[in-house]
């Protein structure tokens, strides 16, 4: 369970790291955050069903 916690905060950290760095303007930015924010709460949900 801690090594799954680590990752998702990784992916995470990686993810923001690379928006916030990325050369588009910040509103592009920004609705890139909102969208992976939304899929990665997907994900969670979809991996609570399977567990």
């Amino acid at each position: 369970m801690r090594f799954l916690i680590g990752l998702l905060l990784g992916v995470a950290m990686g993810a923001a790291v690379g928006l916030l760095v990325a050369p588009q303007p910040g509103s592009e930015t920004r609705r890139a955050l909102r969208e992976r924010v939304r899929r990665g709460g997907e994900e969670i949900d979809d991996l609570e069903e399977t567990v």
